[in-house]
């Protein structure tokens, strides 16, 4: 029987290491598993962020390597076959998030997503009695979560260094699937503090897009 998906048990870490491109962008193609052409050290099942000037439907997202040479790295289940949303020619760069660099973000009472509610407008004609409603995409996305406060903890010291900058965060699910966060970190150092309330202090992420959710590796 199916089990209903509760995200109960799942930790948060925080990437620490810089996001930096592995190399100059390369140009990539149009398929239903997107290789880009780059030199590189990726092997597969590396991750990595895609960051792209050229396609921004791109931008911010994590994925999986599934494949890889010295000039190639194939990236599984980037779809980017469509060619009038992905038009021919553009360039990537990808950013590897290596595995050791990951800080755990522990005792986290609080954790949601916000936005991306479809924002519309409306238009009226003389000779239609009925408005017409119509989409103007979605609203910006935001992660928001609380952890508990401790002054002399490793996650606040690489919350503090992350303050202000570009961030990936990775909720891990007691499944061994994950979702990422890729967007501007922004970190309240104060902690709350109300008569019997647990001290915490608050995190709000400014999204780049929708979080990327990628299943178990085989």
């Amino acid at each position: 029987m199916r089990k209903v998906p509760l995200p109960d048990g799942a930790k948060l870490y925080l990437y620490t290491a810089a996001l930096t491109a592995i190399a100059a962008a390369g140009a990539i193609s149009n398929a239903q598993e997107a290789v880009v052409t780059v030199a590189n050290t990726l092997a597969a099942k590396d991750l990595v962020v895609i960051d792209s000037d050229d396609y921004p439907e791109l931008m911010g997202r994590v994925a999986r390597v599934k494949a890889a040479t010295a000039t190639e790295v194939t990236l599984e289940r980037v779809d980017t076959s469509d060619a009038e949303k992905f038009s021919p020619g553009g360039k990537v760069a990808l950013i590897k998030l290596d595995t050791g660099e990951w800080q755990r973000l522990p005792y986290v009472p609080s954790f949601g997503l916000t936005g991306g509610d479809i924002k519309t407008g409306t238009t009226s004609y003389l000779d239609v009695e009925v408005e017409q409603e119509f989409s103007q995409g979605r609203g910006a996305r935001r992660l928001e979560y609380t952890i508990s406060w401790k002054e002399d903890g490793d996650a606040r010291a690489a919350l503090q260094a992350s303050d202000g900058k570009e961030s990936v965060h990775r909720l891990q699910f007691k499944d061994g699937s994950t979702s990422y966060y890729v967007g501007e970190l922004y970190y309240d150092d104060v902690p709350a503090t109300e008569k019997g309330s647990e001290q915490t202090t608050k995190s709000t992420v400014l999204l780049r897009g929708a979080p990327t959710n990628l299943s178990k590796a085989a």
